[in-house]
C-alpha cells in the first residue's frame, strides 16, 4: 500500500496549485520535495509553497531526499519557518520523512526539526516513504506531544 493507494478516490487539490519545479503534488496527501529544487536560496520559495501547502487544509505527509549540498542558510530558514509555524504544520503536516541511507542523518534532522511539532521519520528508499505516508496520515500527533516536541525516527 502507498499513498496513491490510501483512498478509493483521487484527491483533488484546490486552486492553491504547488509549483511544480518544487513539489510534485501528484501522489497528494504524499507532497514530495523535488531533489533537483534544493539549490542555494531555495528556502524562500520552499516558505511560500509551504504556506500554500498548509492553506490547504488538508492532512499531508512531506517526504524530501536528504541534500548535502544544501547551505547552511538554506536549512536555518526552513527550520525557522517550521517552528515558527508550529501548530499549523503541526494541524496539518502528519509527519516529514526524509530519505537518507546514512544513519548520522538523523541527529542533523532532529536538531533542525526540534520544536516543529511535526514527526520526522528516516527511511532508505522513496518505496519505504510511500508504504510509511499512509500511517502517518492516519495517526495525527496528540496535542500535547506535538507543542513540545518532535519525534524523530529511523526506518
Amino acid at each position: 500500500m502507498n499513498a496513491a493507494d490510501s483512498s478509493s478516490t483521487p484527491v483533488t487539490l484546490p486552486s492553491l496549485a504547488l509549483d511544480e519545479r518544487l513539489f510534485d503534488e501528484s501522489r497528494f496527501p504524499l507532497v514530495r520535495l523535488r531533489p533537483r529544487a534544493v539549490k542555494r536560496g531555495y528556502a524562500f520559495a520552499w516558505s511560500v509553497q509551504m504556506r500554500r501547502l498548509v492553506a490547504l487544509s488538508t492532512p499531508f505527509v512531506l517526504v524530501a531526499e536528504h541534500d548535502e549540498q544544501e547551505t547552511a542558510d538554506d536549512a536555518r530558514l526552513r527550520a525557522a519557518w517550521m517552528r515558527t509555524h508550529r501548530a499549523t504544520l503541526a494541524a496539518f503536516c502528519r509527519g516529514l520523512i526524509v530519505i537518507e541511507a546514512r544513519a548520522t542523518t538523523r541527529e542533523t534532522l532532529r536538531a533542525m526539526t526540534e520544536g516543529t511539532g511535526v514527526r520526522t521519520v528516516v527511511v532508505s528508499s522513496m518505496r519505504v516513504a510511500g508504504e510509511l505516508a499512509p500511517v502517518l496520515l492516519k495517526h495525527a500527533i496528540p496535542e500535547s506531544a506535538s507543542a513540545a516536541r518532535t519525534r524523530t525516527q529511523a526506518i
